[in-house]
C-alpha cells in the first residue's frame, strides 16, 4: 500500500477527526482512510453530476406515463 503525508493540517480539522475516530471506536489510521474514502465517493458522485439529459427526459416520460396509469386493486 501507499504512504500518504499530510502537512500543515488545520488544528480543527484534526480535531474533528479525533471526534470521528472516538464515536467510531476506531484508530486514526482506520478513520482518515474511511473518510477519505466516503469523501472521495461524494467527489465523484458531483463530478459525474448525476444523469444524462437522455436519462432524465427518459425517466421524466416513464414517470409521466405511470401517473396516467388507473390505480389498481393491489396487490
Amino acid at each position: 500500500m501507499t504512504d500518504l503525508l499530510l502537512r500543515d493540517i488545520d488544528p480543527i480539522l484534526a480535531e474533528r477527526i479525533r471526534r470521528v475516530s472516538v464515536a467510531r471506536g476506531w484508530d486514526q489510521h482506520e478513520t482518515i482512510l474511511r473518510l477519505l474514502e466516503q469523501g472521495l465517493f461524494a467527489s465523484e458522485h458531483e463530478v459525474r453530476g448525476g444523469f444524462e439529459n437522455t436519462e432524465v427526459e427518459a425517466l421524466a416520460d416513464a414517470i409521466a406515463a405511470l401517473k396516467e396509469v388507473p390505480a389498481g386493486k393491489g396487490f
